[in-house]
């Protein structure tokens, strides 16, 4: 058993490690939000006798010498980063720094990436564990190991570790059935005057989809979970009685669960708490009625994922809706004043120049009926099918740089595109959707349609 410092003010450092590339969508996502998940965790292990802070590099003041500072005045026993794909090789920075302050400091990552990548983690040498999967019960189990020398690490599920050279993977961690058991995020634990948006809420985990690019399913087990009406709502009361008017809800789909969301809705026209909110659904539960009713009840703008305005391509992407359903969800919002986004991928598998154009055609239709739409480049994150079956959807993956895996840089070949077919395309299509914003000719159209990403994405994460 590694032991850890005798003396020290603080069990638990809890890191959010930032983004390389301040333009892509995770990265404008994460800058106006609070880290629910480490919020979680923090509070999990406060409820049960533990001391945790949150130290968030998505907000802009935050540097490495608050990481020294806090290091040097608070003495934490461990230290856990919280890591994406895109924030991957951040997050090995951290560590690597972390260790050559005070090696005797235990430090694990989770978060995505580090859950399907846990051996690269591991085989950096600054990384002691990897916690996969959900955290809150594991990162309690590490603390009763490391701190009060209960158990052994080979008992605790959940989590990844070397021992005499090998690398070790336990048993995967039983998936937190009752989401109601866990208290809400102590807002304490945030700098919330840094973030735009300080009151955001998680309402489910998991997506009952099976999209080919997304990593959610895998990561939550295949299993969609969610809070009941009555525990969220509780929450919306907590958060109000901060001095939060607006919430956001970070869920991929809050509206999956359609009789619990009626039962929200219900329960909100009965609180009449005057809170504002929004969130991501799907279009294939959309009804104008359902519509109307999330209006009445405080809705004020709803994200759709569409990726692509071709139907062969959504049957590809196994999204499961049709661009009917897409088309009459734009024009019921347009119609009874609702804000809406979304984002099409250009270069997904099977892509052609013919679906590539119906993309584009799309978007600006979606975005006469006052959606914001942004492009981004079809990436294959570690967990997805995608990643883990390239040759069974027609890509070739030919760059692993973690930094590229930003939603802005192409990593792999098609059957009827290279990497730099796709950047081109990719830039095409912003340049349609812009209207003139971005030039054709301008010398520095990088920089031009960087810029202007970062603004339109601004616009739909905010």
């Amino acid at each position: 058993m590694k032991k850890t410092r005798a003396y020290s003010k603080l069990d638990v450092l809890l890191i959010n490690a930032p983004s390389p590339f301040p333009g892509s969508i995770l990265s404008h996502r994460l800058q106006g939000l609070p880290p629910l998940g480490l919020g979680y965790i923090g509070t999990w292990l406060i409820r049960n006798n533990y001391s945790a802070k949150i130290l968030d590099f998505y907000i802009k003041e935050v540097t490495i010498i608050d990481l020294e500072s806090l290091i040097k005045s608070d003495y934490p026993k461990i230290i856990g980063i919280s890591t994406t794909t895109e924030t991957y090789k951040c997050g090995l920075a951290i560590a690597k720094h972390i260790k050559l302050i005070d090696s005797d400091i235990v430090v694990f990552m989770g978060g995505c990436h580090a859950t399907f990548e846990y051996e690269d983690a591991l085989k950096s040498g600054f990384i002691d564990l990897v916690v996969r999967h959900e955290g809150e019960l594991i990162v309690k189990e590490l603390c009763d190991y490391y701190i009060k020398g209960v158990g052994s690490l080979d008992k605790i599920k959940g989590i990844s570790y070397i021992s005499d050279g090998v690398i070790k993977k336990n048993q995967r961690k039983e998936f937190i059935e009752n989401l109601d058991m866990l208290p809400f995020p102590d807002r304490r634990l945030y700098d919330l005057e840094k973030y735009a948006v300080p009151a955001s809420i998680s309402t489910s985990r998991g997506c009952p989809g099976r999209c080919i690019f997304c990593a959610a399913t895998a990561l939550s087990g295949g299993r969609y979970r969610v809070r009941t009406a009555e525990n969220v709502i509780e929450e919306f009361k907590y958060l109000k009685s901060l001095g939060n008017n607006h919430i956001q809800i970070v869920d991929d789909t809050m509206t999956a669960d359609v009789d619990r969301l009626h039962r929200l809705l219900k329960l909100l026209k009965e609180e009449k708490l005057g809170v504002t909110w929004n969130c991501e659904s799907r279009v294939d539960i959309m009804t104008k009625e359902l519509l109307k009713e999330m209006i009445e009840c405080g809705c004020t703008s709803i994200q759709f994922g569409v990726e692509t305005g071709s139907q062969e391509m959504l049957d590809c992407l196994r999204k499961s809706i049709t661009i009917e359903q897409i088309r009459n969800t734009f024009l019921w919002a347009k119609e009874l004043g609702i804000s809406t986004a979304t984002c099409l991928m250009i270069g997904q598998p099977y892509d052609t120049i013919e679906t590539i154009n119906k993309s584009i055609e799309f978007a600006l239709e979606l975005q006469s009926y006052g959606a914001k739409v942004v492009f981004s480049v079809s990436t294959p994150f570690p967990g997805t099918f995608m990643y883990n079956n390239p040759e069974r959807v027609g890509i070739k993956i030919m760059d692993f740089d973690t930094d590229n895996y930003n939603t802005l840089t192409p990593v792999y070949d098609t059957d009827n595109f290279s990497r730099e077919d796709i950047q081109k395309l990719y830039y095409d299509a912003l340049i349609k959707l812009s209207k003139g914003q971005i030039r054709p000719e301008a010398k520095e159209i990088y920089r031009r349609i960087s810029k202007y990403l970062k603004q339109q994405v601004a616009e739909i994460t905010n």
